[in-house]
């Protein structure tokens, strides 16, 4: 039985006449959010290549990420988070780490694709200081502050991470 026939088959109602209710979607729209790599919008637990992250960012008005920062294999939720902390923002968002190596390990890593990294200073002074007046104050992590959110139901935890070594930025992490 082909695809085509299959969904034909599901649509029909007992006793109605095939042709009255088949529909013949085109292949493309029916692999739509599946996480299937061929795919233009994942669904919001998949991964999506550099490439397709770099797409949606450039919708969304969100500039390339600076550096050697890669977005390969990040989760398509985390990209919907960053860009729902664009628009409710209505900042200039930096993307300063991603996917790449370099990040701590766990279950909720950069290298998982749940983390992004975001400038503070400059044009993110702006994100900055919409995060400490509009999201929830939490416990520090270690020694920096932790705020909360969520943000087109997805929560986002911001960590203003201060390492020793320099480069304060915002740590994001989108579930």
């Amino acid at each position: 039985m082909t695809l085509g026939a299959a969904l034909t088959s599901i649509l029909v109602l007992p006793g109605a006449s095939s042709s009255a209710y088949a529909t013949t979607a085109p292949a493309k729209q029916l692999v739509v959010g599946t996480g299937n790599p061929t795919s233009h919008t994942p669904a919001s637990n998949g991964r999506l290549t550099n490439r397709q992250a770099l797409a949606q960012l450039a919708a969304a008005g969100i500039k390339r990420p600076v550096g050697n920062t890669s977005l390969e294999g990040v989760r398509t939720r985390t990209i919907q988070g960053v860009i729902a902390l664009k628009k409710n923002s209505r900042c200039t968002i930096t993307i300063t780490g991603g996917t790449e190596r370099g990040h701590a390990p766990g279950p909720r890593s950069h290298a998982l694709g749940y983390k992004l990294d975001l400038r503070t200073r400059n044009e993110g002074a702006c994100v900055t200081k919409w995060i400490k007046n509009t999201q929830k104050k939490g416990k520090p992590r270690g020694t920096d502050p932790r705020w909360y959110g969520k943000l087109a139901g997805i929560s986002l935890e911001y960590v203003y991470e201060t390492p020793r070594r320099g480069g304060v930025h915002w740590d994001v992490t989108f579930v």
